[in-house]
């Protein structure tokens, strides 16, 4: 019995990277020079944060459009909600509605991969070519966005918010990984904070809606619903915490920068293989069978057409029947 090959994390050597300036100014960076994540390719000046508010949110009061807002201040409320500034700035009015921007500061911009500059556009962006380990993610939404990567650990929902109060002082522009499931009450929170992207093992379809509207990246590992992320892949991501990360909304992935050069036997080119492997007990698959769509886990025993397998977090197996499995890499 053959079932087909997917790859969910690929590893690959010479991927070009564009890291450009938000604003044209000044690019330090040459053709020829080795870099690292923190080295300092360029300057411009920049307001990089825009917190669009709510069309029923009231200023605070003796406040009036333009007036200036220190971080932790009240911006105003939204009914009996208050609005906190997540950083220093002002309240501007576009399209009939408020927006929270923040003031105009030194933007540095970094490297964020270990590689070699290839190309130049003076003042505006330069071209590295590095090497990339990718996490495909099954849903997420167009855009795309790079920064700090925070890992959450695999929490309850309950507490994954907790989680991100905890952080909310130091999550603006971050990319975080939220834990198994992201949830709309998440994502309004997130929105609220200025962070630019979430990821989590699977979406709420109304966290996925929320997120669009708020244009605010988001990923699902393994999909839509419930569904844990799968612990190689969890491993993966809490060994990267604090790194900068690529999202790529286009190509569906999580793109993650390495250090060194990956040895040829481990370079992939593509998540799906066009081959086929035979089902044996111990291989790592994933289910599309209700009630656990979507699921990962080992193979546990074979018996006809029907397969029984161990889910991850789980000590029972269920049984799947073919052709509802896919082996994975």
């Amino acid at each position: 019995m053959f079932v087909p090959i997917v790859r969910k994390i690929i590893k690959s050597n010479d991927v070009f990277v564009e890291r450009a300036l938000p604003a044209k100014g000044d690019l330090v960076a040459s053709v020829g020079e080795s870099i690292e994540p923190f080295t300092k390719l360029g300057m411009t000046k920049v307001s990089h944060g825009k917190i669009p508010l709510n069309k029923g949110f009231k200023m605070a009061k003796g406040k009036t459009l333009g007036s200036y807002f220190y971080t932790g201040d009240t911006l105003g409320r939204v009914k009996r909600k208050r609005i906190i500034a997540p950083f220093d700035g002002q309240l501007v009015e576009k399209d009939n509605s408020f927006v929270f921007q923040q003031e105009k500061k030194d933007f540095w911009l970094l490297g964020g991969v270990w590689g070699d500059v290839t190309n130049v556009i003076e003042g505006v962006s330069a071209l590295v070519k590095t090497q990339t380990l990718d996490i495909h993610l099954a849903v997420c939404t167009p855009n795309s966005y790079s920064g700090e990567l925070i890992v959450f650990p695999n929490l309850s929902e309950l507490l994954e918010m907790q989680y991100l109060e905890k952080f909310s002082k130091d999550s603006f522009g971050k990319v975080i990984y939220v834990g198994n499931y992201v949830s709309v009450d998440l994502v309004r929170k997130a929105a609220q904070l200025g962070v630019a992207g979430l990821v989590g093992g699977s979406i709420d379809r109304h966290a996925f809606v929320e997120c669009k509207k708020a244009n605010m990246f988001v990923g699902g590992i393994s999909g839509f619903g419930m569904i844990p992320t799968p612990s190689y892949i969890f491993d993966v991501l809490k060994g990267v915490s604090s790194r900068y990360v690529f999202l790529q909304g286009e190509k569906q992935v999580l793109r993650i920068p390495a250090r060194e050069r990956f040895a040829e036997s481990e370079v992939k080119t593509s998540k799906y293989t066009m081959q086929l492997r035979k089902l044996r007990k111990n291989l790592l698959v994933q289910v599309f069978e209700k009630p656990h769509f979507g699921w990962v886990g080992k193979v546990y025993s074979i018996t006809g057409d029907e397969i029984h397998v161990i889910l991850d977090g789980e000590d029972d197996p269920v049984k799947i029947k073919i052709p509802n499995i896919i082996s994975l890499e």
